[in-house]
């Protein structure tokens, strides 16, 4: 069975683009293999789960992470031919509060987690790092599942977010249908243990007012350690 962190885990702090530092999880390189080992058997299904419109966190052949200036600009044209689509479009943007140190046992529950991987994690827990880890690529697969609940849930109410890591954009013709399907997608998060980011939602009616905010979004990232991801 695998066992907690054996090693060291290391912080680096990273300055964001707009303003304040986040702080990356560096692990051992033996538990990063084990991090990585844990999660390799969750990735079919939380494949066969996160739909086509989340862009972010999709694995390669590899068995790494695909590369994201490529994934981040057709996250941008599916938003553009989106809202370009839709007669009378109205926009919501969001995202969700302090993402990934949000995801504990709840929000787990929605992949599947082993007993092992777990165990692992709350090993990082009692190292000082909540819900899992910033940084590490197996973190970034295990969000993406995550959040593919919330996708559902909104898709279910009538609209699929386009979601690029955990913001979201919703396109609908219309308040009301957008809506409902926001409405969905924050009460599935509220299942999950997390939150809409209510300091970083709005609603567009204007279509080049929004394809600006939309032009903003997802800029910035941390270093993985196959190259640049994206700030949850």
């Amino acid at each position: 069975m695998h066992q907690r962190p054996a090693g060291p885990i290391r912080w680096e702090r990273y300055s964001r683009s707009g303003g304040g530092d986040r702080w990356l999880v560096r692990l051992d390189p033996r538990d990063q293999r084990t991090y990585r080992e844990l999660v390799l058997p969750l990735v079919p299904r939380i494949e066969r789960s996160v739909g086509p419109l989340a862009f972010a966190a999709r694995p390669s052949s590899d068995g790494g992470l695909r590369p994201w200036p490529g994934a981040r600009s057709a996250w941008r044209r599916a938003v553009r031919r989106s809202i370009m689509r839709a007669s009378g479009s109205v926009v919501i943007v969001s995202d969700v509060r302090d993402c990934y140190p949000s995801m504990g046992e709840r929000a787990l529950e929605a992949v599947a987690c082993s007993d092992q991987l777990r165990t692992f994690l709350r090993g990082v827990a009692d190292a000082g790092v909540r819900g899992i880890p910033v940084g590490p690529d197996p973190s970034a697969i295990l969000g993406n599942g995550v959040l593919a609940y919330a996708d559902r849930a909104a898709a279910a109410a009538g609209c699929r977010p386009i979601r690029w890591v955990d913001d979201v954009v919703m396109v609908a013709a219309g308040r009301r249908p957008v809506i409902r399907a926001f409405d969905a997608w924050r009460r599935a998060l509220g299942e999950l243990g997390l939150e809409a980011h209510d300091g970083k939602t709005r609603l567009f009616t204007d279509v080049g007012e929004a394809l600006v905010k939309i032009g903003s979004l997802g800029r910035s990232g941390v270093t993985s350690a196959h190259g640049i991801i994206p700030e949850p």
